[in-house]
């Protein structure tokens, strides 16, 4: 079995594990059932996604990918997407993202909801989390949002004069070497949890964070 099917295999499974049909919205969205999500969801948790390119020149950004793990690295959520509009640039070199993925891949309504639903009110741990949540069409709220492309603190250990990329300070304070050519949702998630864990106490008592307790 090749590494791709087994992917799809774990990724239908744990839609399973959700009860959600990919073939049709849930009537009553509030029906989502997150006491089957395949492991804990904790207060603090990190998102990540991987998009191919859409539109004439295949610039903009769409959906092709969505990870969420817990606070303990454990995937919650990591199920492709299925597309939206016509791919013109599935940026394979980097998002990993080949066209089997996402041609089955979830509707997006559904998986938005699920995301929704999962970070609502809770932490939310990533990199640069602006251009996840864009994609998803969500919002969340500042004083619950822990990006660790954005807190100072994080850039001013790694000595970086402008916003850090994710590779550069899994390194510098994981020792890890992660987005090695293809990007993989789930490991970025996974590290962007660790940095933020590192930093968490401080963080967790920062005026900005303490003024909205």
């Amino acid at each position: 079995m090749s590494h791709s099917e087994e992917k799809d295999i774990s990724l239908e499974l744990k839609l399973n594990k959700l009860s959600l049909n990919e073939n049709e919205v849930p009537v009553d969205k509030n029906e989502i059932p997150l006491s089957d999500l395949p492991v804990e969801l904790t207060n603090r948790i990190a998102l990540d996604c991987e998009m191919v390119g859409v539109g004439s020149k295949g610039l903009e950004h769409m959906l092709a990918r969505v990870s969420i793990v817990n606070e303990r690295g454990e995937v919650l959520v990591d199920c492709y997407v299925k597309p939206q509009k016509p791919v013109r640039d599935y940026r394979t070199k980097i998002s990993g993202i080949r066209p089997e993925h996402i041609a089955d891949g979830t509707d997006f309504k559904i998986i938005r909801e699920l995301v929704r639903k999962v970070i609502h009110g809770r932490i939310l741990v990533g990199h640069a989390l602006k251009n996840d949540l864009m994609v998803l069409n969500l919002r969340h709220p500042k004083y619950n949002i822990r990006d660790t492309a954005r807190y100072k603190p994080i850039a001013k250990k790694a000595r970086s004069f402008g916003t850090p990329s994710l590779k550069s300070i899994a390194q510098r304070f994981l020792g890890e070497d992660i987005q090695d050519g293809e990007h993989d949702s789930v490991e970025d998630a996974r590290a962007a949890m660790k940095i933020y864990l590192i930093f968490a106490k401080d963080w967790e008592n920062s005026p900005h964070v303490r003024s909205k307790v």
